[in-house]
């Protein structure tokens, strides 16, 4: 397949220039590697996250704060330099995944949109030339199959978290009689060298990676691609060489610029730093504002010429004090011993508590609103039907506009691998979960004009192409249910016929039964 032979940042780029072979093992035991893999990155990478953010506050309460690391301004001085920042950008954004729930249910709305079920299989159809329905029929069902074997659907909530969180998504695509499977890669050593016609991303690979002990381990385990990979690096010494094209699965959010890697919702870091300080600055208040404090004086004799001549020893009250400390007073009430008149009670409560719960709430709608998905996060004021259909249609463009066009193109790229010429062309349709319905709508409306869009309509219902002829041989020719059942299912609309036959509408009502409406209405 051919590529733009751009390279990002002008990276040397080497290509494996022999056929790749299969990998040494399953889809499931590369899918089962991975997970126990990817357990320790994510750990390993919410630590670094953690160690760079620090904490707002110190945890032993002293009297001066510890700033985070990523204040407004830090993270402000990154956006403004995107270029030299990638790594501190990403490294807030995964610390904000697991930090902030605001921006985790963000990530989770747009990952979890996606029907990539909702699509057409188009076979190849010359009009100038008779079509072989047989061929049709064997090149129909191989590439069912395969979409089958490739589901992308199930593979595709970890590829899209990655595209969400950091832009971009490197991966290495395994499949055989099993299944298949992303593994994905750290970004810390892959770089997008260019773009197939098809749509989706070429890339490369670090190969200096795996020269430790465990790389070479990786490397003997998995076989292909990396084996080859790490020969050609051998043999040209080039740093990064490019991933074989059947292997090759690579996503970018931002798809019109290859070189900058910038999180898609990277806008939104400093204000929800600055919702984060909020809550922390807020938690101390509401924890200081339930504290006393009880202070037992100790008066000075009448008339005493000395600053300590109390009425009584010091060293009595104390010990009368203590056991009063011990035994009467209740959790968060603390007791002071001082000089002076009176017994007195000091309370902490901040009047400024409830105005830093609404700057709170305020600060969080805000933010919401400005995300899009917090409409519904946050239930915030779309208060009819058209106003929140148009909403979910402007979310499901921002969620999938840039990437359904590459999973488009990389779901061909693998159908000609495996298909070659015979494969049939497969159309997602520009749907999410919470669209689909308005789309089956329009495909019934078209079928009613004779335009075939019956297997189309059945992907929106989750019901695959290859399902729904299997049900309907069953059914017919298997349990013959189309004349043991050749009465319709009753229905709710009322149905136009020739009269006498099944299907001729509502029963006409007696004349007894009309109402004077009716009747006029009748006779008229």
């Amino acid at each position: 397949m051919a590529r733009k032979k751009t390279g990002a940042n002008g990276t040397s780029v080497a290509k494996v220039s022999t056929p790749v072979g299969k990998p040494n093992q399953t889809v499931e035991a590369i899918s089962e590697r991975f997970r126990n893999e990817e357990s320790e990155r994510v750990k390993k990478n919410y630590d670094a996250a953690m160690k760079a953010m620090k904490q707002f506050r110190d945890p032993n309460k002293t009297s001066s704060k510890s700033m985070t690391a990523y204040t407004r301004e830090t993270i402000r001085g990154y956006l403004q330099a995107p270029a030299s920042n990638e790594t501190n950008l990403i490294n807030v954004s995964r610390y904000l995944y697991y930090r902030s729930q605001i921006y985790f249910r963000l990530v989770q709305w747009y990952a979890t949109m996606w029907d990539l079920r909702c699509r057409q299989v188009i076979p190849k159809y010359d009009l100038t030339k008779d079509s072989d329905s047989s061929k049709m029929l064997k090149s129909y069902n191989d590439t069912l199959d395969c979409l089958e074997k490739y589901n992308i659907q199930g593979n595709w909530y970890d590829v899209a978290v990655k595209c969400y969180t950091e832009d971009v998504c490197y991966s290495l695509f395994f499949k055989d009689d099993t299944g298949s499977f992303f593994y994905i890669l750290d970004p810390s050593y892959c770089v997008i060298v260019g773009k197939y016609f098809t749509g989706n991303f070429a890339f490369a690979i670090d190969m200096t990676k795996y020269k430790s002990q465990a790389g070479q381990q990786v490397i003997e385990w998995i076989g292909e691609p990396l084996a080859s990979m790490w020969k050609e690096y051998e043999r040209t010494n080039v740093k990064y060489i490019q991933v074989p094209d059947e292997y090759a699965a690579c996503f970018k959010f931002r798809s019109s610029d290859w070189n900058l890697i910038i999180p898609p919702m990277a806008t939104l870091f400093q204000e929800l730093a600055s919702l984060m300080d909020i809550a922390d600055n807020q938690a101390i208040a509401d924890e200081l504002s339930i504290y006393k404090l009880i202070t037992l004086p100790m008066k000075v004799l009448s008339g005493a010429k000395m600053a300590d001549d109390f009425e009584i020893s010091p060293d009595l009250a104390f010990e009368y004090f203590s056991k009063m400390v011990q035994n009467a007073l209740p959790d968060y009430v603390a007791a002071a011993m001082v000089p002076g008149d009176g017994l007195d009670v000091v309370n902490f409560s901040d009047t400024a508590a409830d105005k830093d719960v609404d700057r709170y709430e305020q600060s969080q709608n805000t933010i919401l609103s400005t995300a899009g998905g917090g409409a519904v996060i946050n239930a915030n004021n779309l208060n009819n039907t058209a106003m929140f259909n148009a909403w979910l249609k402007a979310e499901t463009e921002f969620a999938i506009s840039s990437l359904l066009p590459q999973i488009e193109g990389f779901t061909n790229f693998q159908l000609s691998f495996d298909l070659g010429n015979r494969a049939c062309k497969v159309k997602y349709f520009e749907v999410s979960v919470y669209t689909k319905k308005d789309l089956g709508e329009e495909l019934l409306t078209s079928a009613q004009y004779s335009f075939s869009t019956r297997l189309a309509y059945l992907t929106t219902q989750g019901i695959s192409e290859k399902d729904a002829l299997a049900m309907e041989f069953l059914e017919n020719n298997v349990l013959h249910l189309n004349t043991l059942m050749n009465h319709p299912l009753q229905s709710s609309y009322t149905t136009a016929g020739v009269q006498g036959e099944v299907g001729e509408g509502r029963p006409e009502t007696p004349d007894e039964e009309l109402s004077p409406s009716g009747e006029r209405s009748r006779n008229s």
